[in-house]
């Protein structure tokens, strides 16, 4: 992340980031000077100096009957960083309160389908899945294919954080799709990992990975094109999962 960003994330943006960038490269100058340096109108420069003086990132002091703008000490900029990230925690602390109930709003209609392309669309699929506590969920799963389209990194999170949420998972696979535990422990059926397993043939073909949960189904494509996409279905959740269930009692 560059100086811009990051002056971006505490309120400095536009002139104000010209002005002090111009400050931070070349020194104490007037407002005049930056006004001509920056090809910026004078009134621009005034307010840009006021939100950064306003901020503590710049200081002024009268020489010889003008007044000289110059950066203060750098960190100040650290501190407001940390007072960003303090109240974004309580704010995000406090909506995750709030969300049951927005959520309840008869004014909010979730759409049947949604629809996610890509790598990062596929991982998004999964992430919706997270919204979700305490719940039994049920998955037909190609996991060579799983591996290599969402990454072990991405599954590895994605475990820990389905663990913490006490979402149970009966995960159907491929007999062939066996994998190496030792390289991947994150996808076995360990009592901590609230999951059971079960597989099928290995003539079977998997072409199309689901995860049933709550009254959704996520689909990712486990083929040559990248894409997953969510139906949020009661009536369909409950159809899919009464065919999971016949796959599930016929394996051993």
């Amino acid at each position: 992340m560059n100086i811009e960003s990051i002056l971006s994330l505490v309120g400095v943006t536009g002139s104000a980031t010209r002005v002090f960038l111009e400050l931070l490269q070349n020194g104490p100058q007037t407002a005049a000077f930056l006004a001509k340096k920056l090809s910026l109108p004078r009134p621009s420069i005034y307010d840009a100096l006021h939100l950064l003086e306003a901020k503590n990132f710049v200081v002024s002091q009268s020489e010889e009957r003008k007044t000289i703008f110059s950066i203060n000490n750098p960190g100040t900029i650290l501190q407001k960083l940390d007072d960003s990230s303090t109240k974004l925690e309580k704010a995000k602390k406090d909506f995750k309160g709030m969300l049951p109930e927005l959520l309840k709003s008869p004014r909010i209609t979730e759409p049947k389908i949604k629809m996610f392309v890509g790598k990062e669309g596929c991982q998004q699929t999964m992430r919706d899945i997270l919204w979700y506590k305490n719940i039994e969920t049920y998955t037909l799963w190609p996991m060579h294919k799983m591996i290599e389209i969402l990454t072990p990194e991405f599954l590895e999170w994605h475990n820990k954080k389905r663990v913490e949420n006490k979402m149970s998972l009966k995960s159907i696979r491929k007999e062939i799709d066996k994998v190496d535990l030792k390289k991947y422990p994150f996808i076995g059926a360990k009592k901590e990992d609230l999951r059971e397993i079960k597989f099928l043939p290995k003539n079977v073909d998997l072409s199309m990975s689901y995860w049933i949960y709550a009254d959704n189904v996520a689909f990712v494509s486990a083929g040559k094109e990248l894409y997953g996409f969510i139906v949020h279905s009661k009536e369909f959740a409950d159809m899919m999962k009464f065919n999971f269930d016949i796959i599930w009692d016929s394996r051993k």
